[in-house]
């Protein structure tokens, strides 16, 4: 009875012992279940939202992307519509999944202070496998004067917002326009077929045949026909017509192709063509042709030999290579997508990040996006941002910076934050290019809206580093570890006391207040700060650009200690820019009445090594393609490539980030420089502005649209009548004139540094143009090929002069111009 018992205690322990280690490893697997089921894994939604058309005869234009933000003005430069003479616009709208219920629409002024028009259409058409929209536009708005057209549908889930420029006019040039920037893309794909276009080609010796990354019209016949690749478009064409001002029109195609090489394997490829036309009644010219294309980088076998990685064709700008410290990982940026080549056992290329889908169409390719590599670790993590309109995904339709990190251990992209910015990608891409730098303590740093913001990406804190600051008023280093700015309390960019020097790696900030005198940054040689002093003396004694020169150019270390500096006795200098290793200026002295003589200009050239922000990329001649590009990689042995995609893509930590910005308005006006489809950046002055896109036949406008250059749209002959009348008001109010002076009825422009040929463009706006001629004010009412015709101010004497001899006349006198636009 003993012995049974305790063989009976015995199994209830055994039992006892397996019931309790199977509750242990149920909680166990239960935890970990339940730990394993709140990772909120997903893949990257295919593109959803609609896009809009505009309806022509024979083709779809203008291709609009939805917005689920509120997009104001800032896009106004994206596209120009015009209205048909009825004004009854046609839209085509591919819904894919969606269903369109309702459109709104709204009409305001470029500034949206005024509100036009606005309307409500039910009736949507869809007949013929299309979706058709017409808006019934009023006769509210005025004949040749351009006005934001919003429109807004509703999908019954949420409503999507489109926007164009729109223009009634009663000379519509555009159509045939269209057809000609058409028919000279097509044909380019035929040799016999490009005969028709052989006219308009400026083929000479000196231009670059050796890539078909970028050709324009200098390039040979045979390079704008794709040389010997034979290459073939494989998709749609859509065009965009981005500029439209009165005879001159900017019109952009953006199409993929494709080829098979030597070795039988497809080739595809995104190109963007840009024209520049102008229209006369005897024919149309293409001013300008301007064609880019990039090579899809798709991660082929074949693209991994001799210790090369070929990427293909492409631009230099749209490349970029970023390498851990170990070199075992290589992260590059291929036009728009993420790579990681991973160099160890089997060699690996992982697309770490790409638009591009399976739904292979408008969406997919639309590039108003970009990446930047922040980082590179010796485990294979990458951390980047991608920033500018949001093609697929959770903020599909939205534009702003999403900071992801790839971790390499599970193969996952994870969505850290978003951060929206209802703001043009390539205004985004401007702010990202002057800062955006992620410490190695994981603070990242950006700058947007005259503000620097330091963001904690672990517990996504946002600190503001300083706020109100000029665009002008802030540089960083190459690396943007460093940066330095102004004193943003300070009453303009010529008059603060104070720059601080701030390395984002240590948060270490030092003042550099040495001296009574004012401060200017002018730029970064790799860690050395190149700062200019302005003397108090002189900080009110502007040069006829509107710039007041510094007295002394010095270069300090990151410590703030000063290695060296520059002066010249009785010299001044002005027009600073930084490029490099190179610092270029004009020097100036005072002359006898205490204005301004002009004495040249000069060039400093450090000694430094330049550091190459893409080591390891090279390039190489195919005997089809040109020059091809490809990333150094270690000895391949007897590897293979493999390609994929990451297993997963998380949301778990997502977070949306607000930056709680206000509004301020900026303490300097502003000059934008566009041209071949593309926003090139902002100035201070005029000259500035149109020396970025003079060569391209681009255009120059305020900070509402209003266009104050166009190289294009200038006529061959003008002589004005009745100018006393208009110039009586105007005269008074040269004397004290900012760099743009903007009355109800006209804008007045400190035209000065730009050649006089540039400056006639004025005339063609129905004003003189004011020009000045040793002490003496003059205007010019009149050119023809060969003369201009002025008349001196004083004794009303008129004046017929050669177009050579008054060139050189006026360049002597530092080409000093102040032009009007009538409003």
């Amino acid at each position: 009875m003993k012995k049974q018992t305790i063989n009976k205690i015995k199994r209830i322990t055994i039992m006892s012992g397996i019931f309790i280690a199977a509750l242990l490893i149920y909680f166990f697997i239960s935890y970990s279940s339940m730990e394993h089921s709140n990772e909120v894994y997903s893949s990257m939604d295919e593109p959803a939202l609609p896009v809009m058309y505009v309806k022509e005869n024979e083709y779809m234009l203008n291709p609009m992307h939805a917005y689920i933000q509120e997009m104001g003005n800032n896009n106004e430069r994206d596209m120009i519509t015009v209205l048909p003479e009825d004004r009854k616009l046609e839209l085509i709208v591919q819904e894919y999944d969606n269903m369109v219920m309702s459109a709104k629409y709204e009409i305001r002024s470029l500034d949206l202070n005024h509100l036009i028009e606005n309307g409500t259409v039910t009736s949507i058409d869809r007949t013929n496998g299309n979706t058709n929209i017409v808006l019934p536009i009023q006769n509210l708005i005025k004949k040749e004067q351009e006005y934001i057209l919003k429109i807004t549908l509703d999908t019954g889930e949420e409503s999507l917002n489109y926007y164009t420029r729109i223009l009634w006019t009663d000379h519509d040039y555009t159509k045939d326009m269209e057809k000609l920037a058409l028919g000279f893309t097509s044909a380019t794909f035929d040799k016999n077929e490009a005969k028709s276009i052989a006219s308009y080609l400026e083929t000479t010796e000196i231009a670059d045949n050796t890539t078909l990354a970028h050709v324009n019209l200098h390039n040979s016949f045979n390079q704008i026909t794709w040389g010997s690749t034979g290459m073939e478009p494989s998709e749609h064409y859509y065009m965009t017509l981005k500029e439209f001002d009165g005879v001159m029109s900017e019109i952009q195609i953006s199409y993929e192709t494709k080829m098979t090489d030597e070795n039988g394997e497809e080739k595809r490829f995104l190109n963007e063509d840009n024209f520049v036309l102008r229209y006369d009644p005897s024919r149309i010219y293409i001013m300008n042709f301007d064609r880019r294309t990039h090579e899809i980088y798709e991660g082929n076998e074949g693209s991994y030999a001799n210790k090369k990685l070929t990427l293909g064709i492409g631009n230099a700008e749209d490349i970029k290579v970023s390498k851990s410290e170990n070199g075992q990982y290589i992260a590059f940026k291929s036009n728009k997508e993420l790579w990681l080549l991973d160099q160890e056992k089997d060699a690996k290329v992982i697309n770490i990040f790409s638009y591009r889908s399976k739904i292979d169409d408008v969406r997919s390719n639309y590039g108003q996006h970009d990446l930047k590599i922040l980082n590179v670790d010796d485990n294979g993590n990458v951390d980047f941002l991608i920033y500018g309109y949001i093609n697929r995904g959770r903020h599909e339709g939205k534009c702003g910076v999403v900071y992801y990190t790839y971790d390499k251990g599970s193969e996952t992209v994870i969505e850290n934050f978003f951060i929206a910015m209802p703001e043009t990608f390539e205004k985004i891409k401007e702010d990202m290019e002057k800062l955006s730098y992620l410490s190695n303590e994981k603070m990242l740093y950006i700058y947007y809206e005259r503000n620097v913001y330091g963001i904690d990406t672990s517990s996504f804190e946002v600190i503001t580093i300083v706020s109100g600051l000029e665009e002008t008023e802030l540089i960083s280093s190459n690396t943007h570890r460093y940066v330095a700015y102004q004193d943003p309390e300070s009453e303009d960019m010529y008059h603060s006391k104070k720059i601080t020097l701030l390395d984002l790696e240590t948060n270490k900030a030092i003042d550099i207040t040495k001296s009574s005198s004012y401060k200017r940054v002018l730029g970064f040689n790799q860690s050395d700060l190149i700062y200019g002093i302005i003397e108090p003396e002189m900080s009110e004694n502007y040069t006829m650009e509107h710039d007041i020169p510094i007295s002394e150019i010095h270069i300090v270390g990151p410590d703030s200690e000063e290695k060296t500096n520059y002066s010249k006795e009785g010299l001044y200098f002005t027009n600073v820019s930084v490029s490099g290793l190179r610092i270029q200026f004009d020097k100036i002295s005072i002359n006898s009445t205490g204005g301004y003589k002009s004495e040249g200009n000069e060039t400093i050239i450090s000694n430094k090594k330049n550091d190459d922000e893409a080591a390891g990329l090279s390039n190489y001649n195919s005997s089809t393609l040109g020059k091809v590009w490809y990333i150094d990689v270690k000895e391949k042995g007897n590897k293979s490539l493999k390609s994929y995609a990451p297993k997963k893509f998380s949301v778990e930590r997502a977070s949306t980030i607000d930056l709680n910005i206000t509004s301020k308005e900026s303490k300097t006006p502003l000059f934008y420089a566009y041209s071949l489809g593309h926003y090139r950046g902002k100035t201070l002055n005029l000259k500035q502005a149109y020396e970025l896109i003079y060569d391209d036949y681009g255009y120059v406008t305020n900070e509402n649209g209003e266009i104050l250059w166009n190289r294009a749209n200038k006529n061959t002959i003008v002589k004005l009548k009745k100018y006393n009348e208009k110039m009586y008001d105007i005269m008074p109010l040269i004397d004290n004139l900012g760099t743009l002076n903007e009355y109800q009825d006209y804008i007045i422009l400190n035209a000065s540094g730009m050649d006089m040929n540039s400056a006639l463009y004025y005339l063609n706006k129905g004003y003189p143009l004011i020009a000045f001629l040793n002490e003496n004010i003059n205007l010019i009412i009149g050119y023809d090929q060969f003369n201009i015709t002025m008349v001196n101010t004083q004794n009303q004497i008129e004046t017929i002069v050669g177009r050579e001899d008054a060139e050189e006349l006026f360049k002597k006198n530092n080409n000093e111009f102040v032009a009007i636009i009538p409003r």
